[in-house]
C-alpha cells in the first residue's frame, strides 16, 4: 500500500510539473505573438503614409514665394553693374522690395507718390506686387487690348471670319482726316486682321472704332470688358467717361491673355512687333516683349508681357510725368524718358530676384 501511494504521489507530481511547463510554453508563445505588429495597424499606417505622400505632391494654386540665394542675386548685380551705373539706375535691387525700389527711383526723380501705379505678376510662381493699383488712371489707348480680345472671341464663336471685309465709310471716328485716310487706303472696307494690325501696331483710332462696330458700337464694347476680370476698386474695368481704369483691372486682362495665348496668337503677334525699341523695349531690345502702350494728355502707360527667363506681366500707368497735364496733347519727352526708366528699374529688379 505504501509503495502504491508513493507511485501515485510521484505520478501527481509529474502531472503538475507537466502542467506548469505547458503554461510556461503558452505564456512565452503569447508574449512573442503580442510583440509582433498587428496586421491591421500596419495596413492603416501604410495607407496614412500613402495619403500624406499623395497630398504633398499635389501642386498648390496659391502663389509660391521665390527663394533665390544671396550669391545668385549678387551674380546678376555684378553682371549688370556697369549697365546700371551707365544709366544712373543703380539701386540695391537684391535687398529691396519691388515697391520700395520703384519708390526709390520716384523719389530721386521727384515724381509725386500718386503719379505712378503698377501691378506685377510672376507667371511661374503667381507672386504679385502692386502700388496704387486701385487708383483711377487714364487708360489712353490701352483700351484697345481688351477690345481686340472681344472681337477675337466673336470670331472664335463663328460670328465673323477673318477674310470678311466690313464697310468703314460710316464708322465713328475721332479725327476726320485719319478716318478719310483709312477709307481711301482700304477702298472703304477693312478686314478684322487689318483692324487688329492698325489698332495695335500703330495704335490708331479709326480701326479701333471699326472693331467696336463688330460688338455693337463703342458704348456696348465698354460694357463687355468685365469678361477678362474686375478690379477690387470702385472702377471695375474701364470707365468710359474720362477713360479711367486701374492697374488692378489690367493685370487681370494680361493674365487672361497669358492663359489663352493660342486663342489670341494674332493679337500677341501685333503687340510684339509694335513700337520697336520704344516703351518697354527701349532698354531691353533683345528681350521678347509683347506690349500695348497708351498715351493721351497727362497719361503715359504700358501693358506688357516680358519674356525674361521667368516671364512676368506688368501693367504700368502714370500721370503727369515730365510736367504733363490734362491739357497736354503730345508725348512729353522728359516724361517718356521717366516711363522707360521705370521699365528698366522694374525689369532689373525682376532679373535680380526672380530669374
Amino acid at each position: 500500500m505504501n509503495r502504491k501511494r508513493k507511485s501515485l504521489i510521484g505520478g501527481s507530481a509529474a502531472v503538475v510539473i507537466l502542467a506548469i511547463m505547458i503554461v510556461l510554453i503558452f505564456a512565452i508563445m503569447f508574449e512573442q505573438v503580442s510583440s509582433q505588429p498587428r496586421p491591421e495597424a500596419s495596413s492603416s499606417s501604410q495607407l496614412e503614409t500613402s495619403h500624406q505622400s499623395t497630398s504633398s505632391s499635389i501642386p498648390s494654386s496659391e502663389p509660391q514665394v521665390t527663394v533665390k540665394s544671396e550669391e545668385a542675386k549678387r551674380a546678376v548685380m555684378d553682371a549688370d553693374y556697369a549697365e546700371m551705373v551707365s544709366y544712373s539706375l543703380y539701386y540695391d535691387y537684391a535687398h529691396m522690395s519691388l515697391v520700395d525700389t520703384v519708390k526709390a527711383y520716384m523719389s530721386e526723380a521727384s515724381i509725386a507718390p500718386d503719379a505712378v501705379a503698377f501691378s506685377y505678376k510672376n507667371t511661374k510662381t503667381g507672386e504679385t506686387f502692386s502700388m496704387n493699383d486701385t487708383q483711377p488712371m487714364t487708360a489712353g489707348s490701352t483700351y484697345k487690348l481688351p477690345l481686340n480680345m472681344l472681337v477675337v472671341d466673336k470670331v472664335v464663336e463663328g460670328k465673323y471670319t477673318l477674310d470678311q471685309r466690313f464697310d468703314i465709310t460710316n464708322t465713328n471716328y475721332e479725327l476726320l482726316s485719319e478716318h478719310n485716310a483709312y477709307v481711301a487706303q482700304f477702298d472703304g472696307a477693312m478686314s478684322i486682321p487689318d483692324m487688329q494690325e492698325y489698332s495695335l501696331v500703330y495704335s490708331e483710332n479709326t480701326p479701333a472704332y471699326a472693331l467696336a462696330e463688330r460688338l455693337g458700337g463703342m458704348d456696348k464694347a465698354y460694357t463687355m470688358f468685365g469678361k477678362y476680370g474686375k478690379s477690387k476698386a470702385d472702377i471695375k474695368t474701364i470707365q468710359q467717361e474720362g477713360n479711367k481704369t486701374t492697374t488692378d483691372y489690367y493685370i487681370q486682362v494680361l493674365d487672361y491673355l497669358w492663359n489663352h495665348q493660342d486663342k489670341y496668337a494674332d493679337i500677341i503677334h501685333y503687340m510684339e512687333v509694335s513700337f520697336p525699341d520704344e516703351y518697354y523695349k527701349r532698354y531691353w531690345p533683345n528681350l521678347r516683349i509683347v506690349q500695348k502702350p497708351g498715351y493721351v494728355r497727362e497719361a503715359l502707360n504700358v501693358d506688357a508681357v516680358v519674356f525674361e527667363d521667368t516671364p512676368y506681366l506688368i501693367a504700368l500707368y502714370t500721370a503727369g510725368l515730365g510736367g504733363s497735364t490734362e491739357d497736354s496733347s503730345e508725348i512729353n519727352g522728359y516724361g517718356y524718358s521717366q516711363l522707360t526708366q521705370l521699365t528698366y528699374v522694374i525689369n532689373e529688379w525682376h532679373r535680380v530676384n526672380m530669374n
